[in-house]
C-alpha cells in the first residue's frame, strides 16, 4: 500500500498524464480502502460476534485473542457442596455461584454465566461450569461436580443448622471470654476436622428448602454451618479455618454497619457465603414485643424493601437470620416476597420436612462445648 502511494507522487512526463492524475489518485485511494476492507472482512470470520453469551475479545498485535483466565482476581463461591449429590429421579436444584472482583472491589455475580446439564434420570457424574466475564475482558471459571446416585447411603430425617457467633485465637483473646458465644479457633478446627473425616455433606439453601418442602432428599450426614453478625474475629480467624478444612459456611451480615460492604469484598472466600442478617433491623425497636427488635416497627412492605436492599449489597439473598431471633407477624410473608428461600430463628432444634421455611430452627454452638458435645449436636440437635 505504501509503494502505491509513493508511485502516485512521481512527476508526470506530459500534460496528458497530468490530466489523468486525479483519476489515478482516486484509483489508488480506492485500492487502499478496498484492500483494507478486504483484510477486515477476510479476518472477521476468525472471531465470533461478541454478545452477552460470548467472550469479549481483545486485540493484541493485530490478532484476536480470547480472554485469559484471571483466577487470582476473582473469588467464586459455590452454593452448597461440590460434589453436589442428587438422588436419581429427583430434581437437580441449581444453587448458583457468587463472584467478587477483588481488583475492582465489586460484586460481579450478575455477570456469571452457567453452562452444563444434569440428567437426574441417569446415574452418573456431570459438570456445571460457571464463568464470569467483565467488561475489560477478564474472566474466570469454576466448576461444580454433580453426582446422580441411586443410593444416598441413608436419608436425613432432620438436619442441624449450626449457629455460631464469634471466633478468637490465643493471641487475640477478647477481654471477657465468659460469653458462651465466643469460640477458640482451635476448637473450631477440631470440629471441622471431624466433619471432614466423617464425610459430611453441606446442602445449599435451595436443597434445604426442597428438604423442608418434602420434595428433595439429602444424605443422612448433612449439616449447615452459620455464623451471625459478621464479627471481626470470625472474619479474621474463622474464615481461614473453614478454608483449611474446605468446609462451606454462611456469614450472616448486619448490612447497615459502616464496614460491611468493605468486609464482604475484603474477606471474600470460596467457602463463605455472605447472607442477610437484615439491613437495618439489628437494633432496638420502639416496642417491647419479643426481644424488642426493630423488626417489629416495620410493615410488610418496609421489611421486604429492607431485605432487598441487603441482598443488593451482598449480591445474594437466599437466606436470612432474624436479628435478635425476633419474628414479627409480617416477617415470613415479607421475606418470601423478597426471594428468601430459608429464614432462621434462634429457636433450638433441627430442621425437618414440613417445617415453615421462614421460621427454621438452629442449633446454638457454645464455646465451652466438648468435641463429643459437638458431635451430638450435629447428629441429633441435642
Amino acid at each position: 500500500m505504501q509503494q502505491s502511494g509513493r508511485g502516485g507522487a512521481v512527476r508526470p512526463r506530459s500534460s496528458v498524464r497530468r490530466s489523468r492524475m486525479p483519476l489515478v489518485a482516486l484509483a489508488v485511494l480506492a485500492v487502499c480502502v478496498l484492500g483494507g476492507a478486504g483484510f477486515v472482512f477476510a479476518n472477521s470470520h476468525k472471531a465470533p460476534v461478541s454478545t452477552e453469551d460470548s467472550p469479549v475479545l481483545s486485540v493484541s498485535e493485530g490478532l484476536f485473542q480470547a480472554p485469559k483466565e484471571d483466577s487470582d482476581r476473582f473469588v467464586m463461591t459455590l452454593g452448597g457442596s461440590s460434589p453436589t449429590v442428587v438422588l436419581k429421579g429427583e430434581e437437580y436444584l441449581e444453587a448458583g455461584c457468587h463472584a467478587v472482583d477483588k481488583q475492582k472491589g465489586a460484586d460481579v455475580t450478575s455477570k456469571v454465566q452457567v453452562d452444563g446439564s444434569v440428567d437426574t434420570g441417569k446415574v452418573g457424574e456431570y459438570t456445571v461450569t460457571y464463568t464470569v466475564r467483565t467488561d475489560d475482558g477478564a474472566q474466570a471459571s469454576k466448576q461444580r461436580t454433580v453426582k446422580v446416585v441411586d443410593d444416598l447411603g441413608g436419608k436425613a430425617s432432620g438436619i442441624s443448622v449450626l449457629m455460631y457467633h464469634y471466633v478468637y485465637t490465643e493471641d487475640d483473646r477478647p477481654a471477657d471470654t465468659s460469653n458462651t458465644n465466643y469460640l477458640l479457633d482451635t476448637k473450631l478446627a477440631a470440629q471441622l476436622k471431624w466433619l471432614k473425616e466423617n464425610d459430611y455433606y453441606y446442602p445449599s439453601y435451595q436443597e434445604l428448602r426442597g428438604f423442608v418442602d418434602g420434595t428433595h432428599s439429602l444424605p443422612k450426614k448433612s449439616v449447615v454451618l452459620t455464623f451471625d453478625d459478621g464479627q471481626s474475629g470470625f472474619l479474621k480467624h474463622g474464615i481461614p479455618v473453614l478454608e483449611k478444612y474446605q468446609v462451606p459456611a454462611t456469614s450472616f451480615i448486619i448490612c447497615n454497619r459502616s464496614k460491611s460492604a468493605q468486609h464482604i469484598i475484603e474477606y471474600a472466600s470460596e467457602y463463605v457465603s455472605f447472607q442477610s442478617h437484615s439491613y437495618s433491623c439489628h437494633e432496638d425497636g420502639a416496642t417491647s414485643i419479643g426481644r424488642g427488635g426493630h423488626i417489629y416497627d416495620l410493615t410488610e412492605e418496609q421489611l421486604t424493601e429492607d431485605q432487598r436492599k441487603a441482598a443488593k449489597m451482598l449480591g445474594q439473598g437466599e437466606a436470612f437470620a432474624y436479628p435478635y431471633g425476633d419474628v414479627s407477624d409480617v416477617a415470613p410473608a415479607a421475606l418470601s416476597k423478597a426471594g428468601v428461600q430459608c429464614a432462621f430463628t434462634i429457636n433450638y432444634g433441627q430442621v425437618h420436612p414440613g417445617d415453615d421455611p421462614m421460621r427454621l430452627n438452629r442449633v446454638r454452638m457454645f464455646g465451652e462445648s466438648s468435641l463429643d458435645g459437638f458431635i451430638a449436636q450435629v447428629k441429633t440437635g441435642a
